[in-house]
């Protein structure tokens, strides 16, 4: 996934082969198998690289259990290093079938591996816990020092002149250094992290159009509905149905 995104569902990247590049909320990573990482909902990610084999799994917050929830937060974020005997342990069991499989119980099962998938995880990581990990850091500091800057004022309005004064640098370094680091500009970016921050409003407050409007840096109700319809492929109110 080239472009950054964002989902109101957990994801867990195991990457078992190669090494990947791999940006999440407001730093770049060099990652290299095996290892898994947790992304919680509505955190902005994107990875790239050369070849690589991974596996992802997806899981909505309704579907997971007290247990699944806080191992998932605590390890959110943050990514569990595995020895090749560890990554070939999880791979056993996301490869687990039925000598005779039963179609209707298809669900049951594949919720079996997950959590059977998860419990192994969760030992390994605690396991190692005492352990640092080594993490390189490929974003160049003004990105970061951009990205914290709108992460803390996107509900403000903000334009690359008001940007580049903030960071001390000109327009143009900035927007070199974000295509160089993350592929799109600054301000793509800025509407990304807005978007995303909507998208979690509408998936957890009942505010008005209005109000998420005025809460994460659109002009009106009407502009981010818009801007929403262009970017997201449906309208705010359709996808807050959508997720209930």
């Amino acid at each position: 996934m080239r472009k950054l995104h964002s989902h109101p569902h957990y994801e867990v990247y195991f990457l078992y082969e190669g090494k990947r590049s791999f940006f999440i909320e407001n730093a770049l990573y060099s990652i290299e198998a095996p290892a898994v990482l947790i992304v919680p909902p509505f955190a902005m990610h994107k990875t790239e690289g050369g070849a690589f084999k991974r596996v992802n799994i997806y899981v909505t917050e309704s579907m997971l259990d007290d247990f699944q929830k806080e191992v998932l937060t605590s390890l959110s974020l943050s990514f569990v290093t595995l020895t090749s005997e560890q990554s070939e342990k999880l791979l056993d069991i996301l490869h687990l079938s039925l000598d005779r499989p039963l179609e209707q119980h298809a669900h049951e099962v594949d919720k079996a591996k997950f959590d059977f998938f998860l419990l192994t995880l969760y030992h390994f990581a605690e396991s190692r816990l005492p352990q640092s990990v080594e993490r390189e850091q490929k974003a160049s500091s003004l990105v970061i020092k951009a990205i914290n800057y709108m992460n803390a004022n996107y509900t403000e309005p903000l334009t690359l002149d008001d940007l580049a004064e903030r960071v001390y640098a000109t327009k143009q370094t900035l927007n070199y250094h974000f295509k160089k680091d993350l592929g799109c500009t600054p301000m793509n970016y800025l509407l990304r992290l807005r978007l995303t921050k909507v998208k979690e409003l509408l998936a957890t407050s009942e505010k008005t159009i209005e109000e998420i409007a005025d809460c994460c840096g659109f002009s009106s109700g009407n502009y981010l509905t818009l801007i929403f319809k262009q970017k997201e492929g449906i309208s705010p109110t359709s996808y807050r149905k959508n997720r209930n």
